[in-house]
């Protein structure tokens, strides 16, 4: 029933052809989740059982104007990646924490519309790094704790010009191009964690990379501060009364609110999506 819903509802907005539902069934049995955003589809697979076989992979390069495809921790091969080269709609991949090497990354090389790659946690070498030089409209690519070396890291940027490389913890310089969220409404609000105490906002842990927009409703200017995974604080910028700004974090990221003479006022938890963190009296 939930199949058959799901399938009126993505051919009701046009993304499926009538043809279709097979490659949607195989897919959401493998654990995946298929949904219409703004520009195409999104394909998941990061919050299922993580078993993504090749032939579940042709049956997702089966599915018109995929734009987005998270592959996160799944048990995917270097050759699998032949069905993503026929996905030219493609504008975001997620590969982070797979078993993807050099031999994976000949298979992304056409993918011109490509903008966001994430390869951290993965095999990949400077040597793979190459395969991608072609990809001109690629901006934004993650390779912390993979096997990428500053060089290489130097050697795509002279190739692509516009290209950010994230090789680390760094919230100053994330900038995650996402053609599913608006960029003008966030799509969840965050709660404020009252708190006088630095020890009671938690140490930060991994996820998705998100945006959150810190709205100042109070009447005196704020500190935003970012606990890292070892519990220590950074200052990231001070946002004026009846100001707001727009920070780069991930999911499960903790944001301390301080004065300017650095008293905790409180903290955000971020969540899995892009939010609005509302700070008030």
């Amino acid at each position: 029933m939930k199949l058959a819903m799901a399938t009126m509802l993505l051919l009701a907005s046009g993304v499926f052809a009538v043809e279709e539902p097979e490659s949607l069934a195989v897919i959401r049995q493998a654990g995946g989740r298929v949904r219409s955003v703004s520009g195409g589809i999104e394909v998941s697979f990061h919050l299922g059982d993580r078993q993504v076989s090749a032939d579940v992979l042709s049956h997702v390069a089966k599915l018109p104007n995929v734009v987005s495809l998270n592959l996160k921790r799944t048990n995917i091969k270097n050759n699998d990646l032949r069905h993503i080269s026929q996905m030219h709609s493609l504008k975001k991949l997620h590969l982070e924490l797979t078993k993807i090497d050099d031999r994976g990354t000949q298979y992304l090389s056409g993918l011109q519309k490509l903008q966001y790659l994430n390869l951290f946690g993965t095999s990949v070498s400077d040597v793979g790094l190459q395969e991608l030089y072609s990809n001109r409209k690629l901006t934004h690519l993650y390779v912390w704790q993979s096997k990428i070396t500053p060089e290489g890291i130097s050697k795509i940027q002279v190739q692509l010009p516009e290209l950010k490389v994230v090789a680390g913890v760094d919230l100053d310089t994330i900038q995650v191009p996402d053609p599913n969220v608006p960029e003008s409404k966030p799509t969840s609000t965050l709660k404020f964690v009252p708190s006088s105490n630095l020890a009671d906002a938690p140490h930060s842990r991994g996820g998705e990379n998100i945006e959150v927009i810190f709205e100042n409703k109070t009447e005196k200017a704020v500190k935003v501060v970012w606990i890292g995974y070892d519990g220590k604080p950074k200052v990231y910028g001070q946002i004026a009364s009846g100001a707001s700004r727009t920070q780069n974090s991930y999911e499960n990221n903790t944001w301390l609110i301080t004065t300017l003479d650095d008293v905790p006022l409180g903290y955000f938890v971020c969540g899995p999506v892009r939010a609005l963190a509302v700070i008030s009296d």
